[in-house]
């Protein structure tokens, strides 16, 4: 940690908050990590305040949150909603295809 970045306590609803510029701060917590094939996803929250310091009283513009999946795709929030409920639609239907209790087998038997 650096004098450019905080760690939040626990109950905190950030974990880090960390200078970007001289002129905005980020605050990010990482939400979960899920396992997929190979590899691991990180899903994080994460909000930019921007500051003016050319205005008296200083302007404060809040950024809305976003919401990361791995590395690759930034949502807004409503985006994410409707990721999460087409991810529960897709698990919905997968569970009601035939062969999710057993994994097929690779090799054939003579």
């Amino acid at each position: 940690m650096s004098m450019r970045e905080v760690q939040h306590p626990e109950d905190h609803p950030w974990v880090t908050t960390s200078v970007v510029d001289e002129e905005a701060i980020d605050h990010e917590r990482i939400v979960g990590i899920v396992a997929v094939t190979g590899e691991t996803v990180s899903v994080r929250i994460a909000q930019r305040v921007d500051f003016d310091l050319l205005t008296e009283p200083i302007g404060i513009r809040v950024s809305p949150p976003r919401i990361t999946l791995g590395g690759t795709f930034e949502m807004t929030v409503a985006q994410a909603a409707e990721m999460a409920e087409r991810l529960g639609e897709a698990v919905s239907r997968a569970e009601r295809l035939p062969g999710t209790v057993q994994r097929p087998r690779l090799v054939a038997t003579t």
